[in-house]
Parts: C-alpha cells; structure tokens; sequence
C-alpha cells in the first residue's frame, strides 16, 4: 500500500475508510483495491488505533450507498438505454424480461456472489439496475453482501495483525485465489441449477405421461401441513453428509402422503427448515420468523484439521455459526456433542435432539448391487474390501488410513471422497505426498454421487472410520445399514451419541488388529453384522419423522 494511503487512513480514521471504499464502489477512481483498504483497516484494529463496531459501520455503509448509486442510476436509465441500444447487441426485450425474471425469482446466489468476487462486483450493481431487478429483491442482497465483504477482509487483517508486514506482500496472490474460487462456486451454481432444471422437465414429463393411464384414486388423504426445506447443498456441493441428510429429509416428510414440501422454491411453507447456513438461508427464511428450524450439521470445531490455518478463522466462524443458530426459533442438535456445543455458545434459541435417519431399503445390499460396485471401483470378486468414506482431509483421518492400509497388504483398501474445500483443504500438501507414495492395493475413489454409493458399500466387506471429529455421521451408518461390520475411532462423541454397543479402535494398531481379526475369523464378523445391524435401530426413520412433524405442528400453531 502506498505510504501516503497508510499514512491519510491512519489520519483520518473511519472517514478515509468511508471514502475510499465509496469513491471505488461507485466506479470512481481509487488508488488502493477495497479489499486492501480493509485488510488495513482490520490491522489497525489489531493495532488498537481504530474500533471495530465503527470500522464495520463505515466500511458497510460506503459500499451499500456506492453501490446502490449505481443500481438506482442504471434502474431509472434502464428503460432509455435498451430502447436506444444498438441493433448488433443480441439481446431483444423479451430476453431482458426473462432474466429479470429468473434474477427475481432465484437469481440471488448469482446477485450474492457476483456481489463478493473481485473485479466484477460493481457490473452486479450495473446489471440489476438494468435489468430493472426489483428494489425488494436486491437492496437486502446489497446490503448481506455488503457486511460479508467488509466484515470477511477487516476480520483477515485483525488476525493477520502479527503478520502484517509479510502478509501484505503476497495481496495480490491472495486477492486472485479469492477470484478463482468465487468464479468456480459461480461456474458450479450455473451448470447445477442447468442440470437441475432439465431433470425436473424430465420427471414432470413423465409423470404426465404416466399418469393420463391411472385410474383416479378415490381415497383423499388429508394433509396437514406444507413444509419448506432449503439447502444450498444441489447448487455447490452434493458429495458429502450435508446433502445425503438433506435428500433423505425430503423424502422422508413425502413418502407418506400427509404433508405438502416445498423444496428450495418460491412456494410458500407453513413451517421453514434449513440444513445449510449461507445466504440462502437468511433469505429463504426471511418470512418465517417464529416458525424456523435450522438442523445443525456443522459445528465451529468441525473446521478443525478441515482449513489451514483453522485456529486464526475459529473466532470469526464462532461468531458467524452463532448468528446462524440464533436466527432459528428451533435448533435441532444431531447428537449430544452438538448440543452442548450450542448451548456453550450461548445461544438461547430452543434446542431438540432429532438424530439423522437413515433409510435402510436404499443401503440393503443385493448381489447385483455389489457387482456393479466392484465393477465401478475396478476390484475382483475375491477381493476382501476395506472402505473409507469421507472428505479427503486431516479430520477424516484419512493418514492414519493409509498406515492401516500398508499394514495389510492382503486386502484392498479403498478411499471414497473428495475435497470439497479444494486447495484449501488443510494439510493438502501432506496428504498429496502420501497419496502418491501408497502402495498399490491402496485406491483413491474419488467422489460418487448419492446414486452409486449403494453400490460402492455393497462392494465392501469393512468399514473403517478413522475420523478425529464428527457429530451424526451419515457414513458408518449407511456402511452398517448395506450390511457389514463398521470399525469407529474411539471418542467422546460417539460413547455419548449411541446406545447401543459398536466396534471401536483407540488408534492405528488397534484398527489394524481389529480389521485382522474381522478378515480371519468367520464367527467374528458376522458377530460385527449383528453389531452393526442393531446400532441403527436408534436412527429409525419413522420414529424420527413423528418427532419432525411434531416439532412442525407446534410451530405451525404459533
């Protein structure tokens, strides 16, 4: 940063803040990026020279009023410039219309992001405007991503405030990591929501088809009520737990017939229910109050060994779960751990305890089932299978995998997952190196989508779940519900979670003398079956949906 920059912020505090970022969000030429004004801005909070309450303050305020001066200009000049444009732009006013329409009506991720992503975020404010997108729809959206961006650069700097000095040598690189990234979530929301549309044409299609052959059913079931679930998970990132709880909660509220869902869409609910915590979230959720559940998945500890650098992001992710919980009238805990992580926190929103069903008819394993499998992972019907399932990250213990693995040579040993953090994923290089070193009974499967991992468990004989920190992991279970033995770390959070007994190692040599023990001794491993098959009892699918609709028809009432 230039000397005399440092030196008119350093004056002038709070109003050179304002104006810098003002003169920048409005077009204007500005000698510094934004982005390194904040960063400034959060190390002389660190420096104690300037309050943070008043940083945030001038830095949210700049960029909303900038901004919306360009939204408001382009908004009521919209009309004239489309009237008068020239013939060789290819855009006709039904065009127009129907991307206003789409940005209406879920557009906002689109809005949200190009609002967060370097270089472009002012052409966001241009283009609503233009496309005359409504005032109710995209001065909120202004404004949450106004107090992201603000607040996500000036908390970098008060962390990076010991650093300081050397990290802002390396700006640059950091600003265009950010770039990349954003561009990518932009690039995987637009060709999800693509397949997504062209799916729903094509199950609509025939379920019309089929349905003109269906004699009319006199039996009216009456339903009680409409429920709205949300996840984020279809447009950024299927292949994780997040998403499988997600898919298996819709289906479980419509297999009966007795409730109306509504999901991710327009449709009103009489009851809100979010498992994922980004905008979508506080938007979709906007007109619920008092009628909120929000499932909680994640814990602030669920970063740890998942990002570098996680000790410096834990106060700010602390922070931001917190508003998360609190928005929700109800927090459903999946697991003992994750309540008494919420109430730790201080948050004062109602807490249930609901564990994560799980649908033993889509994991029951058939022989067809774990041919295809094989054949998909490339594995021999005489092969003994070990698996492990999750994200390739610290946490998951995916290392202490690959030390199980080089120790029995006589099975294949099999990763299913992938990264959804990308180069951020903490420990990457590490992981990268041992990886490429393993041996060649060892394979990496990547990620599978939801619809093959039926198949991909059939296709194993163990599970092994090496995992440091969990809450209500989905992938024991679905390995216990195909039917095999199911091997646990040894911690706290699961002698609190289950109730009834599970196969359980303190560290890599008991997991190596288990998985041996279960290989070699017939009467063994199916006494880890029977194990496995009554540890799922307690997830119940039914009995879980009774306490949701419960849960719904007391919010409902309100």
């Amino acid at each position: 940063m230039p000397p005399e920059i440092t030196l008119y912020i350093s004056k002038y505090g709070y109003l050179a803040i304002f104006v810098l970022i003002f003169l920048q969000e409005t077009g204007l030429p500005n000698p510094v990026p934004n982005e390194l004004v904040l960063m400034f801005s959060g190390y002389l909070i660190y420096s104690g020279i300037l309050h943070f309450p008043l940083v945030i303050l001038a830095a949210v305020s700049a960029d909303f009023i900038g901004t919306n001066i360009l939204y408001v200009v382009f908004y009521f000049s919209g009309a004239y410039i489309i009237r008068h444009k020239p013939r060789w732009i290819p855009i006709s006013q039904k065009t127009i219309n129907k991307l206003t329409r789409r940005m209406s009506e879920g557009g906002i991720w689109m809005i949200y992001l190009g609002r967060l992503t370097p270089f472009i975020r002012g052409y966001t404010s241009v283009t609503a405007g233009l496309l005359q997108l409504s005032p109710k729809v995209f001065l909120p959206l202004a404004l949450i991503s106004a107090i992201t961006w603000s607040g996500v650069y000036i908390i970098t700097g008060k962390l990076l405030g010991p650093y300081w000095n050397s990290a802002a040598v390396h700006f640059n690189h950091i600003k265009y990591i950010m770039l990349i990234i954003l561009l990518s979530l932009i690039l995987i929301v637009i060709t999800r929501h693509i397949i997504n549309k062209n799916l729903q044409k094509k199950k609509a299609g025939k379920a019309g088809s089929s349905n003109e052959n269906i004699p009319e059913d006199k039996t009216i079931k009456t339903i009680i009520m409409k429920i709205h679930i949300v996840s984020e998970t279809p447009f950024i990132m299927k292949g994780q737990g997040v998403h499988t709880a997600f898919v298996d909660h819709v289906e479980l509220m419509k297999e009966k017939g007795d409730v109306d869902v509504v999901v991710n869409g327009e449709g009103k609910g009489d009851v809100f229910h979010s498992h994922t915590y980004g905008p979508y979230y506080f938007w979709k959720g906007r007109n619920y109050k008092g009628r909120r559940v929000f499932t909680v998945h994640v814990i602030p500890d669920s970063i740890k060994g998942s990002l570098p650098m996680w000790k410096f992001w834990l106060p700010v992710i602390s922070w931001y779960f917190k508003k998360v919980y609190s928005y929700a009238d109800v927090c459903i805990a999946i697991s003992p751990m994750v309540e008494e992580a919420i109430k730790e926190m201080g948050v004062h929103t109602k807490i249930e305890r609901i564990y994560n069903p799980i649908r033993i008819k889509r994991w029951k394993r058939t022989e067809e089932m774990r041919a295809k499998g094989r054949e998909i992972l490339g594995l021999s019907v005489s092969d003994f299978v070990i698996l492990g399932v999750g994200q390739l990250e610290g946490r998951k213990g995916v290392k202490d995998f690959l030390d199980i693995a080089e120790a029995i040579p006589e099975a294949k040993f099999v990763w299913v997952g992938g990264r959804p953090f990308g180069i951020l994923t903490e420990g990457i290089k590490g992981l990268n190196t041992r990886i490429a070193k393993a041996s060649k009974h060892i394979m990496f499967a990547g990620l599978h989508d939801l619809e093959e991992m039926p198949c991909i468990y059939a296709a194993g004989d163990l599970l092994l779940f090496t995992s440091y920190q969990e809450n209500c992991p989905l992938a024991p279970l679905e390995a216990a519900a195909s039917g095999m033995p199911v091997v646990f770390r040894d911690i706290k959070e699961y002698a609190l979670l289950y109730e009834s007994i599970y196969l359980k190692a303190k560290n890599s040599p008991e997991f190596i003398d288990l998985s041996k023990r279960l290989m070699q001794d017939p009467f063994f491993y199916s006494e880890g079956i029977k194990i496995s098959e009554q540890l799922i009892k307690q997830f119940d699918k039914d009995k879980i949906r009774k306490k949701l609709i419960d849960l719904y028809e007391g919010l409902a009432k309100k």
